[in-house]
């Protein structure tokens, strides 16, 4: 687990508690390692050389112990209330300079002990009626190469369902964890905090679809609606559309006209561009040098359909991703973001994805805090 803190006073005092309460378990012997330095937040994942050095920090601790850099060490050194002590001097991977390392004392500190919940007896909080989280489908094909077609159903589905503004929908990475597990669906909805869960499993085969979804009570495993879909592939995007506005109807929302035209695609691509984009979708979300796959599959889903405002704006994230990793010199591929982004922004102002896109093409690579912030 990567946690983030405003000080390095609050992430050691965090550590001090987390090890003091695991000592009521003998089963948790955690390693503990704080680094202070710049990170990079993108796409609900951490990056930068300050997560690398607290990485090694914590693989080369003790089970139980807290060892922290010389940055946080000198951070702390006013607190009396806090001991440490120097461990040794360590060269880790990947980091230039030796890293001065020290020991926090874990024991004689007082902090207010962390009340650990139980979850024996089921549910240990209400949770909303009108929210739900969408799982990975199933492929059910005889290719297993088609898993791209399935995980990007659930996405677009969940895309449509985060529009309206009384349902709250839990977030792709959230629901995506539990892709091939063996989770129960309380278990599910605890951790999500949702009350019900989507489900369905694709089978594609040519141009043929057939689409199961279930729609599912969390707390008493009742489902709530299901249906079958046997479709070809020019119609995925009504069944996606006909899927979203049944799950509406079975929570009882009341949608209006606006919440409807919000949930419905104003642009119906190209299905063989379609397909490209979800190639793409499903490499780039891989990271590292999948991103380079999928930089291909959007640039051929953007030839196949040029109007397809969602494949320039994928290229232009793959993109900037391949710079922001160093996979790429930024200088030979940032015009190319730019120019990506404001072309799907043309095709389509009303989508959110160019703006998030120039929005950190400007902040990271311009230094254009003003354009950034319109």
């Amino acid at each position: 687990m990567l946690a983030s803190f405003a000080t390095a006073t609050n992430a050691v005092f965090c550590a001090i508690a987390i090890q003091q309460s695991c000592k009521a378990f003998s089963e948790l012997q955690l390693r503990i390692g704080i680094h202070l330095g710049e990170v990079v937040f993108e796409d609900n994942d951490v990056f930068g050389n300050g997560v690398n050095i607290a990485s090694r920090i914590q693989a080369l601790a003790p089970n139980g112990g807290i060892w922290i850099s010389e940055a946080v060490h000198k951070n702390i050194a006013n607190k009396k209330e806090i001991k440490t002590k120097f461990v040794k001097e360590e060269v880790l991977k990947n980091v230039k300079e030796p890293i001065h390392i020290y020991e926090v004392e874990v024991n004689n500190i007082l902090i207010k002990p962390i009340s650990i919940p139980s979850f024996q007896n089921g549910f240990n909080r209400t949770l909303p009626q009108k929210s739900i989280a969408v799982l990975p489908f199933v492929n059910m094909s005889n290719d297993p190469e088609q898993e791209y077609f399935s995980d990007g159903m659930a996405e677009e589905i969940i895309n449509s369902l985060g529009r309206i503004q009384d349902l709250k929908v839990a977030g792709r990475i959230s629901s995506f964890q539990f892709k091939g597990g063996k989770a129960n669906l309380e278990e599910i909805g605890e951790k999500l905090g949702v009350s019900s869960v989507l489900e369905g499993s694709i089978r594609k085969q040519g141009n043929k679809l057939r689409v199961t979804v279930q729609l599912v009570n969390v707390e008493d495993g009742f489902h709530l609606w299901s249906e079958k879909y046997d479709r070809e592939m020019n119609d995925i995007f009504a069944v996606q559309d006909e899927i979203a506005f049944a799950v509406t109807e079975k929570l009882k929302l009341t949608l209006l006209k606006k919440d409807r035209d919000k949930m419905t695609k104003s642009y119906i691509p190209n299905p063989e561009a379609y397909e490209l984009y979800l190639k793409g979708r499903f490499h780039i979300v891989r990271r590292g040098a999948s991103i380079l796959t999928a930089i291909q599959y959007f640039k051929e889903a953007v030839d196949k359909d040029p109007d397809f405002a969602l494949a320039h704006v994928a290229y232009a994230d793959a993109t900037l991703l391949i710079a922001t990793y160093g996979l790429v010199p930024p200088k030979h591929v940032m015009a190319k973001a730019k120019q990506s982004a404001e072309k799907a922004l043309e095709l389509d102002p009303s989508l959110a994805e160019p703006y998030c896109s120039l929005g950190y093409y400007y902040t990271c690579f311009e230094w254009n805090w003003p354009e950034a912030k319109i």
